[in-house]
């Protein structure tokens, strides 16, 4: 008797977890309930404190948004030993005092990137190790990472192609420009994040990296016909749609080739587009997700009306169901429209349809859920050995003329010319990890010299340096926003390269941890040359076992290597 007591106390209380979590539970919602369900916020604890008259609680019940991107605002004036701590506090303090299940989102590209988490590459470099398993692999361990932290949405990975090598925002954080490659891996990527409970966004549709421009400044444009579009950033995002991913974020780009109506003179970006995100997204690519603008803070939004919070509600209007980073106001002036009939019920409706469905389909849904999920040492181990595992799989011997790969016995003076630009925005560029590459040579018995640049005017013209090795090792990092603007060498970096081909070529090996396309565009004399896609441990690691000979390298390159913008303007064949 006892036993069914209890097994009907479990299924009672199994029941109920089912109603708390209901797909339909959106229904529930008061009208301003259901508006903050499209709204991602930054935190920012001062504002609300002041909009919820001194508590969380009060915030909340004011603003019942549906979560927060827990992003770089959240750690201003943390130290960064405390910040994984900190996340953690934070989620749990605003899923306290908030009455609605809330979802914490983050980027994330190159994996979770707080002290003592795994160092995870850049997307390209998945590309060239072009491994379903390890990419799958990839996806799990970013989900299982996230997670740990209270992450359950990623803004990830991107589906953008690199059919253009002077586009300053794909580049590394682009699988490929092969549309195959692209989507057999991020298939794959997407399924190992979502079959471990996170869950995955695609970006930026309608497709970057066309453009040569930066959707953070201006708004940006897929100059693709029609029918290429389709054979390349439309092939790729049906294939994800029909895969089964959560989430596509559009970008503020646009597709001229499809688009008709303009704004002001000119064709809106994608995030303000109904044309795009409700006639060809949802429509015609039978998208049933959920539709995330891209930061509304960017250029490329900016501006295409009086002020931003018209265009927040234009956003919307045109079929966007979750908004990243709106103003409060949003939910004030959305309420207000709506009540007076100017925007109908059923626009909203179907935007908090399918955000609910992603979080109950998510076990995001329930307020009481344990969301912080701390990962166990087989699951830290099996992190690391997946980050090793595609670095090493990765690194591309894009070409070695005079075979000096390996290093023959006679190198034993090696000088690593970091070749990083510094700014405010992008920090000092990855400096301070690439010395760690010099510090791992030291370590395999090689005396090496470090410096940041080699300005070759400052020699008089006259190369002496090399006489001085046996080999000098250019190491290049340049990603994308580390600073921002064009990913060519200038300043101190171009004169670098100009140092670089004065030297004999026998003395050069040039080593990038950035873009791909730097090799070519600034060193096709050298006869040495590698792509590694990522400045972080692991791939120094996997770098210096092909220097050394304790591996091959195995990477493809997952881009056009010849398709020189130089040379030849043309992206598509």
């Amino acid at each position: 008797m006892k036993y069914r007591i209890l097994a009907a106390m479990l299924l009672s209380a199994v029941g109920l977890r089912a109603q708390v979590a209901s797909v339909d539970g959106w229904k529930k919602l008061t009208l301003r309930e259901k508006i903050g369900q499209t709204m991602i916020m930054l935190p920012d604890r001062k504002m609300e404190l002041q909009l919820g008259n001194g508590t969380l609680p009060g915030f909340f019940k004011r603003y019942p948004v549906t979560g927060f991107f827990m992003g770089w605002k959240l750690f201003q004036s943390v130290d960064t030993k405390e910040k994984i701590s900190f996340i953690k506090q934070a989620a749990t303090a605003y899923q306290q005092a908030s009455k609605q299940p809330l979802i914490f989102q983050q980027d994330y590209e190159h994996g979770v990137a707080l002290p003592g988490m795994t160092g995870m590459p850049y997307e390209m470099a998945i590309g060239a190790a072009n491994s379903p398993q390890l990419t799958y692999n990839y996806g799990k361990t970013l989900a299982m990472e996230s997670q740990s932290v209270g992450i359950q949405w990623v803004l990830h990975p991107m589906a953008d192609l690199n059919l253009n090598p002077l586009n300053p925002i794909v580049n590394v954080r682009g699988i490929s420009d092969d549309p195959d490659r692209a989507i057999r891996l991020l298939a794959r990527q997407v399924k190992g994040l979502q079959d471990n409970g996170v869950a995955a966004t695609i970006k930026h549709f309608p497709g970057d990296g066309v453009d040569y421009r930066d959707q953070h400044l201006t708004t940006t444009t897929n100059s693709l016909t029609l029918s290429d579009w389709h054979r390349y950033h439309g092939k790729v995002f049906q294939a994800l749609i029909d895969s089964g991913v959560a989430a596509i974020m559009p970008g503020h780009i646009t597709l001229p080739a499809y688009q008709k109506e303009k704004l002001n003179g000119f064709l809106p970006p994608a995030t303000l587009s109904r044309e795009l995100l409700t006639g060809l997204l949802k429509n015609e690519m039978h998208f049933k997700g959920v539709i995330i603008s891209d930061a509304m803070t960017m250029g490329g939004f900016r501006g295409w009306y009086p002020n931003q919070l018209e265009g927040e509600i234009a956003s919307f209007k045109a079929g966007v169901d979750v908004l990243l980073w709106p103003s409060y106001a949003f939910m004030d002036t959305l309420e207000a429209r709506i009540k007076r009939n100017e925007i109908p019920m059923s626009r909203l409706d179907d935007a908090v349809s399918r955000i609910w469905a992603m979080k109950v389909k998510y076990n995001a849904a329930n307020a009481q859920r344990q969301f912080i999920k701390p990962m166990s040492a087989a699951d830290k181990s099996f992190a690391q050995a997946t980050s090793d595992s595609i670095c090493a799989a990765s690194v591309t011997l894009v070409r070695d003329r005079d075979q000096s790969i390996p290093l023959n016995k006679s190198v034993k003076k090696v000088l690593v010319i970091g070749v990083v630009p510094q700014s405010h925005k992008g920090g000092d560029g990855g400096l301070s990890v690439l010395k760690t590459f010099a510090t791992k040579l030291v370590q395999k018995d090689y005396k090496v010299d470090f410096q940041h640049n080699l300005l070759y005017e400052n020699q008089g013209w006259d190369e002496q340096i090399s006489k001085q090795y046996d080999k000098v090792i250019f190491a290049v990092v340049r990603q994308p926003h580390t600073p921002f603007g064009p990913l060519q060498l200038y300043d101190d970096e171009a004169q670098s390269a100009w140092a670089a081909n004065a030297m004999p070529k026998s003395k050069v090996i040039v080593i990038s941890f950035g873009s791909p396309y730097v090799l070519n565009e600034y060193f096709e004399r050298v006869n040495t040359a590698i792509n590694a896609y990522s400045n972080n441990e692991e791939m120094h690691n996997a770098v210096i076992k092909v220097l050394t000979g304790e591996a091959q390298a195995k990477g493809t390159s997952p881009v056009n290597l010849q398709n020189n913008a130089f040379k030849n303007f043309n992206t598509i064949e």
